[in-house]
């Protein structure tokens, strides 16, 4: 049983490398987070960052392909606080590991096309600073959500924009504080698929 168990394993296995493309995918992020905190909720304004990575296309049919991702990307976002009539501005700077899961519809069977893309994404935090202090332990290391977006397929190179939907809270909380804050990141991207 264990031989044949292993024998499916390494057959499904081979069977995605074979079909899959891989790729190099970069782009822009425009980064903010939402805090909520004793029904209070404030969000951030935008933060420019950028992301860098890896993809890897396994198609299941010709309208329906997995993308699963392992990028470097630069997140976080910015207030502007007035204290005794002057204005301050306090950024904020992450980066994550991200591994995006994104399952892609291409709307025609041609190799050329618009797409559309949705899935679950995983972000291990890599650092954290506000103004060049590190406040990482003030975050928990792990993030996740939905990724949506929509893109065109070139056939070696795939460009598109994604709206990323924090649903994990990254902030450090101690028992019964009531302190939320998540992610919200849109991205524009290419990928070189090889």
């Amino acid at each position: 049983m264990k031989k044949l168990f292993f024998t499916l394993l390494i057959s499904i296995g081979l069977f995605f490398v074979s079909n899959a493309q891989l790729g190099v995918r970069a782009g822009l992020n425009l980064a903010s987070f939402t805090t909520k905190a004793g029904g209070l909720s404030i969000n951030s304004d935008s933060k420019i960052g950028f992301h860098v990575g890896v993809t890897n296309d396994l198609k299941f049919t010709d309208n329906l392909t997995f993308r699963p991702g392992l990028l470097y990307s630069a997140k976080g976002g910015k207030f502007s606080i007035d204290i005794l009539g002057q204005t301050e501005t306090v950024e904020a700077s992450y980066s994550y590991l991200d591994i995006p899961l994104s399952f892609i519809y291409n709307f025609t069977k041609e190799e050329s096309g618009f797409f559309a893309e949705a899935g679950p994404y995983v972000g291990f935090l890599l650092s954290a600073k506000s103004e060049d202090e590190d406040i990482k332990e003030d975050f928990n290391s792990l993030d996740f959500g939905l990724n949506i977006g929509l893109g065109y397929d070139l056939g070696n190179i795939v460009i598109g924009a994604n709206y990323g939907l924090g649903l994990a809270n990254i902030a450090k909380t101690e028992d019964g504080d009531d302190v939320t804050a998540t992610n919200k990141n849109i991205s524009a991207y290419a990928i070189y698929q090889f």
